[in-house]
């Protein structure tokens, strides 16, 4: 995926998400770690709640996903069931992804456009721009 972006989106995400493959944990192994049942984690990752940072051979995340998997577990555990939890979550998702999306826009209009615009060089956008 990394090869379809340009320089400034690959500087941020480069930004965003230094792991490196070697610390990427199976689904298995993130169920273990954060306490789940692997078949729930499965709906969980089906639903498009959680995504795996690469896919293939096999789904791998990030180890940064045990803390939502151990919170949405908690309100689980606390009494909220997990169909609720799963409908609640998809409705914040669809109100939220507009406005995430209108987010980045702005973002690429007025700040990477301008970067962009002052910018000599790709390599001193991309810095600007992670700065």
């Amino acid at each position: 995926m990394a090869d379809d972006l340009d320089p400034w989106d690959e500087a941020l995400l480069a930004a965003l998400e230094p792991g490196t493959a070697g610390e990427l944990l199976t689904l298995e192994q993130l169920a273990e770690t954060a306490g789940i049942s692997s078949t729930i984690l499965e709906i969980v990752v089906r639903e498009g709640f959680l995504n795996p940072k690469v896919e293939h051979p096999e789904p791998l995340f990030d180890p940064s996903d045990v803390a939502p998997v151990r919170a949405g577990l908690a309100l689980v555990r606390a009494g909220l069931p997990l169909g609720e939890l799963l409908d609640l979550a998809r409705r914040t998702d669809q109100a939220m992804r507009p406005i995430a999306e209108e987010a980045v826009e702005v973002f690429a209009r007025f700040v990477r456009d301008s970067v962009e615009a002052t910018s000599s060089t790709e390599e001193e956008a991309s810095q600007r721009l992670v700065e």
